[in-house]
């Protein structure tokens, strides 16, 4: 990812939904204890963040795109308490969009988030018999491409995801949910940046927030 680095070193120095209501579950069943499959969909924002720091202090430059993410999920939940919900989830996603940067040989790339895998936990708790707030954490891997006159580079990096969702009951069988996640995707330290800038150190970090909505159908 150097050449996007360089990018951003240029700017471094230059600047020195409301959910239905519930129809409730299937008779027999018990809301929030089983397996699930479902579908998700909303706003994702991916950022680079440069920091060049030297003997005179610290300067950066990030670049903020955001896109439509959508994707998917199976999961499990288990019943710990009458009110206390464990679960465990894999999902798969995609974002829309692109970035158009310089890339440092009078050219122009592009960068693209490409798929993202994950494996989470959440902790839940019920506020009502089909309501559930709860928190996730866990494994998330991205992949991130950019495009030039030479070809294309590939990196996946991983990272951990960390969240805050409710989910509720909509129909027979059928739940519907709203989260916030904020993943990291590590910090690359760039050596020889730093020395073709003069400076001590170049940092570049990868995170991510996001807001989707998602429709489970469970088993």
């Amino acid at each position: 990812m150097y050449k996007f680095a360089f990018a951003l070193a240029a700017a471094v120095v230059a600047t020195s939904p409301v959910l239905a209501q519930s129809a409730g579950p299937a008779a027999g069943s018990e809301p929030f204890n089983g397996a699930y499959v479902g579908v998700q969909g909303g706003w994702q924002q991916d950022r680079q963040k440069l920091t060049v720091t030297d003997s005179t202090g610290s300067s950066s430059a990030s670049q903020n795109k955001s896109g439509f993410a959508y994707g998917g999920q199976i999961g499990y939940d288990f019943k710990l308490t009458p009110q206390v919900v464990l679960g465990v989830e894999a999902s798969l996603t995609g974002r829309t969009g692109e970035s158009f940067i310089d890339d440092g040989n009078g050219g122009t790339a592009r960068l693209k988030q490409g798929r993202t895998v994950g494996a989470s936990a959440r902790l839940g708790y019920l506020v009502s018999p089909e309501g559930l707030l709860y928190v996730r954490g866990g494994y998330a891997n991205a992949k991130f491409n950019i495009d030039d006159t030479f070809g294309r580079v590939s990196e996946k990096r991983d990272g951990y995801v960390a969240g805050v969702g409710y989910e509720q009951i909509v129909a027979r069988n059928v739940s519907a949910r709203i989260e916030y996640d904020y993943s990291h995707f590590g910090t690359d330290n760039l050596p020889a940046l730093a020395t073709g800038l003069g400076a001590n150190t170049a940092d570049l970090k990868y995170t991510r927030n996001a807001v989707t909505a998602g429709l489970n159908f469970r088993f």
